[in-house]
């Protein structure tokens, strides 16, 4: 077999994984999206009725949480169109199955970029995965508890600065409220991210080092573009944090990258 075959091989080989991992991850999503759109909060029998046949979703909990949580008292929201409601129970359902989902999304990653590990590298998979999760917690609860309050709040008062009735579309606002969530929370998993691909040999510690700081200009841009608020209190709330375990996981990557070339020379 030619060189240029056995690249060709080697290349079909590795669409073939990719593939299969996104099935794994498609699978999963789906699963969990289906999971939080039907599965109740708590089922009470006796409250259901032939004119009332609904029960609380895992959900629409989560819908009237948002609402309760986020939404002034002075903003209405108007469904559109006929199906608004129904485009925000699935979108919101689609999200909160990313969410569930989001430790096989990481797991799958670290399996595909598996054969460029050493050995005892690849017996690391679940203190990535816990840790993938437990930095998604993290950056999804700040943006919840700081990043989310905040943007309603400049969105909100920038609508008044227009004269602007404080009437907004039913889907707008969960959109928002939700793919802010997700960016908060997947911007705070960048961190894994390094350690792995440096792990993985695609890049080194030095490299991290001389574009760190574009690397953090970008962070505090995205952080701004999701919070327009003119404070800036925002975005030292989450650029803090981010930069310490950005830090943190260039000593760790560095560690292993020390390992692989002593591995290497062996």
């Amino acid at each position: 077999m030619s060189d240029e075959e056995e690249k060709e091989l080697t290349f079909w080989g590795h669409t073939t994984e990719l593939l299969s991992r996104l099935r794994t991850v498609f699978y999963a999503l789906i699963v969990s999206t289906i999971v939080v759109m039907v599965v109740p909060i708590r089922l009470d029998l006796g409250s259901l009725s032939a004119s009332d046949p609904w029960y609380q979703t895992i959900s629409s909990f989560t819908i009237r949480k948002i609402q309760t949580d986020f939404l002034p008292a002075d903003i209405e929201l108007l469904p559109i169109s006929w199906f608004s409601p129904l485009e925000v129970y699935i979108y919101v359902s689609l999200m909160l199955g990313v969410v569930i989902s989001s430790p096989v999304i990481m797991y799958e990653l670290y399996k595909f970029l598996n054969p460029a590990l050493h050995q005892h590298e690849r017996k690391l998979i679940y203190p990535f995965v816990i840790s993938f999760t437990s930095l998604f917690i993290f950056g999804f609860t700040l943006g919840y508890a700081v990043v989310v309050p905040a943007t309603v709040k400049a969105m909100v008062l920038f609508a008044n600065l227009l004269g602007l009735p404080p009437t907004y579309a039913f889907s707008d606002f969960f959109s928002l409220v939700m793919l802010t969530l997700l960016l908060c929370g997947f911007i705070f998993t960048f961190p894994t991210y390094v350690v792995l691909l440096v792990k993985a040999g695609i890049i080194t510690t030095e490299q991290i080092k001389k574009n760190r700081k574009y690397i953090y200009l970008g962070a505090v841009v995205l952080i701004a573009f999701i919070d327009p608020e003119p404070g800036l209190v925002t975005e030292i709330t989450c650029i803090i944090p981010l930069i310490v375990l950005m830090e943190a996981s260039i000593l760790i990557a560095r560690r292993f990258e020390k390992q692989r070339e002593e591995t290497e020379k062996q």
